[in-house]
């Protein structure tokens, strides 16, 4: 059931061209036909219309890589809208995996605040004293540094090099962690 223009080659010529109303004139011919593709494909009055427009904003855009070599021009433009349809239908699948797995695991997860607090707190807590003090300082009561040297009363050159040991130390913590989870 393809529609076919008197001049076919004429008609693409003038698209190619960019003469006026070429654009009108393969939206009124063709527009019709794909949209009770879309309409069937989607079953959606609304969303049928939207992925029309975006297929023929893809035909125009590539109205240059037509070949009439390679088939009709109608089995071109269902084509492109077709795949424009299942990509649409793709992802709208996709999102109602995500939506749903999202819900399922808010059911049952904690804040994501309370379980971090108690994950990275229970890896500082395998921390020496020494540096386990300044990442506690500087990281749960927002010291500064220098504010936690001050009230160590120990050098601030001292306090930079156990934090920075602490966040080595964690960093490996983490990474082993990760690769035991990697592993399974």
């Amino acid at each position: 059931m393809a529609m076919t223009l008197p001049n076919e080659e004429h008609f693409l010529r003038s698209l190619r061209d960019n003469e006026p109303n070429s654009f009108t004139t393969l939206y009124n011919a063709y527009a019709p036909a794909l949209y009770g593709i879309l309409l069937r494909m989607v079953n959606d009055r609304e969303l049928a219309a939207d992925l029309l427009q975006d297929a023929f904003l893809k035909i125009w855009s590539k109205r240059q890589d037509y070949d009439p070599g390679q088939g009709r021009l109608f089995t071109w433009l269902l084509t492109i809208t077709r795949n424009t349809a299942i990509d649409e239908l793709r992802l709208q699948k996709s999102r109602a995996k995500a939506s749903s797995y999202r819900y399922d695991r808010l059911e049952k997860a904690e804040l994501p605040s309370e379980v971090a607090s108690r994950a990275t707190a229970s890896v500082v807590d395998q921390l020496e004293a020494k540096y386990r003090v300044v990442v506690e300082m500087h990281c749960q009561d927002e010291y500064s540094l220098p504010e936690v040297a001050d009230r160590l009363k120990l050098p601030l050159g001292t306090v930079k090099t156990r934090y920075r040991k602490a966040l080595q130390l964690l960093k490996s913590y983490f990474s082993q962690d990760i690769y035991h989870y990697q592993l399974r």
